[in-house]
């Protein structure tokens, strides 16, 4: 009994914490409104779209985790993915949700070490998949993505840029032998600094292990070339899913002026312009940038059609995303079981 107290009180301060953070700006007799006036049948479209995202997220980490040598059921690997989507939506830091994303899977016998690299290599990957469309997208758009609000303009130009430059960021924290050389130096110096510190020799080699087997979890990444092949073929389908909930959402209010690459075009242009804010800085930019796309494809419905949207894509995401969370948390579960892996 005390297990399922404890299971609803937090159940309870979750879901306080979601409308405190996340909904309270969030007009709801609008998006009622908004919905009654939609087409139920592309509604239904944006949601399996938005289910997509998330399922094909969490067969990423599956397949991650396979060819790291673990075995885990797909609930496993759900019930982290909708950790870090509800953590990161919830808290200040973009990256809020992937310390407690590895928590979890620590509770699984998935060393730290191990969850990083997934981790870091997840996210590198899923940026490159939105350049990627940036670029197929930019190629046949950019006349109609560039002349539009100067602020508009150089938030995407900044996204993009920036995006790549995380790109190689988290490519060379993963692949450089430098910078796990340096971090080895800088935490031996940490170790001789602090006088609290007991046994600082046995210490330096546990920081020492623990930064070679991280080097050795980055090899993994580097030489397989399947799991390479499998991060082009998934992750790229996953963003897909994300930004074709737009196109669901402008169909759901009968329109049909512009085609659906030139609105997935300004989808990925939103992101891009406010993928790297934290929250909730993150969503005062992409609810300006969508704002400022939707007047040109909603008209007189931009704001119905920027809430619909960001109910999707967003708060949707953010409560139920909650609320897997915290039945993954509580129920039972297995841990991961090691494998042996031929790549």
């Amino acid at each position: 009994m005390k297990k399922y107290g404890l299971f609803a009180l937090i159940f309870i301060i979750l879901v306080a914490l979601t409308y405190f953070v996340v909904l309270r700006d969030c007009d709801f007799n609008l998006l009622i409104t908004s919905i009654k006036s939609t087409n139920p049948f592309f509604l239904l479209l944006a949601f399996l779209c938005v289910t997509s995202f998330v399922l094909l997220g969490s067969l990423f980490l599956n397949r991650m985790l396979y060819h790291f040598n673990y075995k885990v059921s797909f609930f496993h690997t759900l019930g982290y993915y909708l950790t870090e989507i509800y953590f990161s939506g919830i808290t200040p830091s973009y990256f809020g949700g992937q310390p407690i994303q590895m928590y979890e899977m620590k509770k699984d016998k998935i060393p730290y070490q191990k969850s990083s690299v997934i981790i870091l290599f997840y996210s590198m990957m899923n940026r490159v998949s939105l350049i990627i469309w940036a670029i197929i997208l930019f190629s046949i758009y950019h006349k109609q993505i560039f002349n539009l609000n100067p602020i508009y303009k150089w938030l995407v130009i900044l996204g993009f840029i920036t995006t790549i430059m995380v790109i190689g960021f988290f490519a060379t924290v993963i692949y450089s032998k430098k910078i796990a050389n340096l971090l080895i130096k800088l935490g031996n110096y940490c170790i001789d600094k602090f006088k609290f510190f007991k046994d600082k020799d046995a210490l330096k080699k546990k920081l020492h292990k623990a930064i070679k087997e991280y080097q050795s979890c980055a090899k993994i990444t580097k030489e397989n070339k399947r799991l390479v092949i499998e991060s082009f073929i998934i992750l790229p389908l996953q963003r897909l899913a994300l930004i074709l909930t737009s196109f669901m959402v402008y169909k759901a209010f009968g329109l049909s002026e512009y085609s659906v690459l030139l609105v997935l075009a300004f989808q990925v242009c939103v992101t891009l312009g406010s993928d790297l804010m934290p929250t909730p800085g993150g969503i005062l930019v992409n609810e300006s940038l969508l704002l400022i796309v939707n007047k040109i494809l909603y008209g007189e419905l931009a704001l119905s059609g920027m809430l619909l949207l960001r109910t999707f894509n967003f708060y949707l995401l953010i409560l139920l995303s909650g609320i897997g969370y915290l039945i993954f948390h509580f129920v039972k579960r297995k841990p991961a079981q090691k494998v042996l892996v031929k790549n």
